[in-house]
Parts: C-alpha cells; sequence; structure tokens
C-alpha cells in the first residue's frame, strides 16, 4: 500500500492582523487570537494539519516589514540577512474563521527567540505580520494506522492531525511535555491512545529523551507497510530518530515516513 502527502500551492500574500483574544492552554502553551479585514481570502486548507505561516513580529506598531511578492509569485527575501525585516518565526495555524476572519495561533512560552518572549508580554491590540501560507501538504487518511511523536513545539500541528483524520483511525501518540500541567485536553476518535511524557520525571530528563525512548521501544506491531509515522521536535532529536527507523524498513516504509525538524538547539 503506498502512501503519500499531496502538496497544494496557495498564492502568497502578504497581511497584518491584531490581537483579539489571549488564552492560556496550560502554563507553557498560549493561544492567540488574530483579526483584521486582510485575512479575507486567505489560504487556510481545513484537511492540512502542518499548515504554517510566517508571523513578523515588529519592534513597534509602524514598523513592521515584510517580503514584497515579485510578480511571479515568490517572495522577494533580499536582504533578510543583514535585517530588512522585522524579526520572524513559522508557525502553525491551529485555526481559521472565514466568517470572523480570525486566525489562532498557539505559542510555546520561552525565553530565548522571537516568538515566545513576544507571547509572553502580548496584548489585545497589538499587531503582527502573517506572510503565507505558500503551499499546504494533505496527508494521507487512509493508511491502517498512525503513529506520532510530538512535543510542545508540534502540539498544535498534532491537534490539528486529530481533528483532520477520520473518526475510526487508530492512532499512537507520543507527547513529550515539561510536565504534567503542560497537558492540554486534545478530542480525538475512539481509537485512539495517547502516551503523555514528562521530563520532569526520575529526576529530569533531556530534551527528546522520552520521544526517542518511546521510539526504541516502540512494539513492532504498531508497524506495518500500510503505517504513516509523523515526528516533529528538535534537529537533532529527529536525526537520530532517523537514523533508528531506517533499521527498520523491513517494518514500515520508508516512503512513509514524514519527520519534521521544528527547532534546533543552540551549541
Amino acid at each position: 500500500m503506498m502512501l503519500k502527502n499531496t502538496r497544494i500551492e496557495v498564492p502568497l500574500k502578504a497581511r497584518s492582523a491584531r490581537v483579539i483574544r489571549i488564552m492560556d492552554l496550560s502554563p507553557t502553551l498560549r493561544r492567540v487570537r488574530l483579526q483584521g479585514p486582510e485575512l479575507e481570502g486567505f489560504g487556510f486548507h481545513p484537511l492540512a494539519p502542518e499548515a504554517h505561516v510566517k508571523l513578523f513580529f515588529p519592534h513597534t506598531p509602524d514598523d513592521l516589514r515584510m517580503p514584497e511578492v515579485l510578480e511571479d509569485g515568490s517572495a522577494d527575501w533580499q536582504g533578510a540577512a543583514e535585517g530588512r525585516f522585522s524579526p520572524f518565526r513559522d508557525y502553525t495555524i491551529r485555526a481559521f474563521d472565514e466568517q470572523q476572519l480570525t486566525l489562532d495561533i498557539d505559542f510555546v512560552l520561552h525565553d530565548e527567540g522571537v516568538g515566545g518572549p513576544w507571547a509572553k508580554q502580548a496584548k489585545i491590540g497589538d499587531i503582527l505580520g502573517i506572510f503565507g501560507p505558500r503551499s499546504v501538504k494533505l496527508p494521507p487518511t487512509n493508511a491502517s494506522n498512525y503513529v506520532f511523536f510530538v512535543d510542545e513545539t508540534s502540539l498544535p500541528a498534532f491537534a490539528r492531525w486529530l481533528e483532520v483524520l477520520p473518526n475510526e483511525a487508530r492512532i499512537d501518540a507520543w507527547i513529550e511535555v515539561a510536565n504534567a500541567d503542560s497537558e492540554i485536553p486534545l478530542y480525538h476518535g475512539d481509537n485512539v491512545k495517547l502516551n503523555w511524557l514528562y521530563r520532569d520525571s526520575g529526576g529530569g530528563q533531556l530534551y527528546g529523551a522520552l520521544l526517542y525512548h518511546a521510539l526504541e521501544t516502540l512494539p513492532i506491531l504498531s508497524l506495518s507497510d500500510a503505517t504513516w509515522l509523523w515526528a516533529a521536535t528538535e534537529a537533532h532529536v529527529i536525526a537520530k530518530m532517523k537514523r533508528r527507523l531506517m533499521s527498520l524498513n523491513s517494518l514500515i516504509n520508508p516512503a512513509h515516513l514524514d519527520l519534521v525538524a521544528y527547532w534546533k538547539t543552540v551549541s
């Protein structure tokens, strides 16, 4: 059985929107709702769980700087490395309401980088730039079963996966978070098993160690040539997972592995 993603191109457009609601899902995950007339025609696809945009974080409301969209539909990124644009990062589209023109984005709260610190101090009325999506990826919905390895950064996309897949889909997921307080409610079908892993257990665990251990001890019966496996976490952990999974290519079709580096530790 051959399974594959289907990619759909979306016309690129630069937009802006303002914060109208802030809601804490857990001590480590905050949802920000954006709204604005420029979200008319936004390229959201309800069957694309990993669809993302580039969010631009201006230092002041009148200093939002984003790339221009060229005549051929591509973006002019010249000067990005020199700071020509407002700081930007990729974020999953958690939800979009085309009637209310609202866009929901979930942020992991932390003190490093761009998006996390911004979200910690975000307030109603703040403005963000929104660039994209450029394309969206529709996953297969007819696999015999699905296996997921997720951390806080990919939790919003995983929540979208649970909404996209059929109610009867067989799903096993391992979700690594800081502690039990970082769990969030996830709505899912009847054949879903969620395994929450806490880094503060056993005296503290390195980031990604619990996810990799879950992969190492994954029951053989969880894999077949009709299994779809999605993992999204730190880049070095993803590379290690890929090496492990390549050694199991007699149990799972390598074409059915979707491994995504969502972020990278700075050594």
